[in-house]
């Protein structure tokens, strides 16, 4: 924990440092790519720390976790140059193995089985936005979101217990990391 801490630490300070270039362009459009998966973005520059924008997303983190979702952002730029946080809400899409518990009747089943949640997401994040040359015009968008997913949970692939469990209220966790390229205007 303690080695995480000084990385983010360290991460915050080279963002400071790079973070002279100044937003001159108010339109910022970007694709994005991750392991496996895509997503599109635009953002609008309120002024040199904040900014307003949507996001689209589809990704898949090893086969094992998929994420999608659409959503509205804010975005915070604390030294008004390229490292970011951003916190978006919409309507998002997570699966991947979870814990089940299923009563029917006398019998209570559980385990760990593919389970997808639809609904409601919040959507924290971080990255850095870097200009390719002058500040505007071409740039680059790395990173890290984790979408929190509140909503209808249902198992995904077992037809045995689909029968038995319908879904329930519950949230889940995403991870989606991503590499954006776009054009400012």
């Amino acid at each position: 924990m303690k080695k995480l801490l000084l990385m983010l630490v360290l991460v915050v300070i080279i963002a400071g440092g790079i973070s002279a270039q100044s937003n001159e362009r108010k339109n910022w459009a970007s694709g994005e790519i991750s392991l496996i998966g895509v997503g599109a973005r635009y953002e609008y520059m309120l002024n040199p720390h904040f900014s307003v924008g949507v996001n689209a997303y589809w990704s898949n983190l090893f086969f094992f976790w998929h994420d999608w979702g659409i959503t509205g952002n804010a975005r915070f730029y604390p030294w008004s140059g390229t490292f970011f946080m951003e916190l978006g809400l919409g309507y998002c899409f997570h699966s991947g193995f979870d814990d089940y518990s299923v009563t029917n009747g006398d019998v209570t089943y559980t385990g760990n089985d593919w389970v997808g949640n639809t609904g409601f997401g919040i959507v924290p994040g971080i990255g850095w936005r870097i200009s390719a040359g002058k500040s505007g015009g071409f740039f680059m968008q790395p990173g890290i979101k984790l979408p929190i997913i509140i909503g209808y949970k249902k198992p995904i692939l077992d037809d045995w217990w689909m029968n038995k469990y319908k879904g329930k209220f519950g949230s889940s966790m995403g991870f989606v990391m991503s590499f954006g390229f776009g054009y400012a205007f």
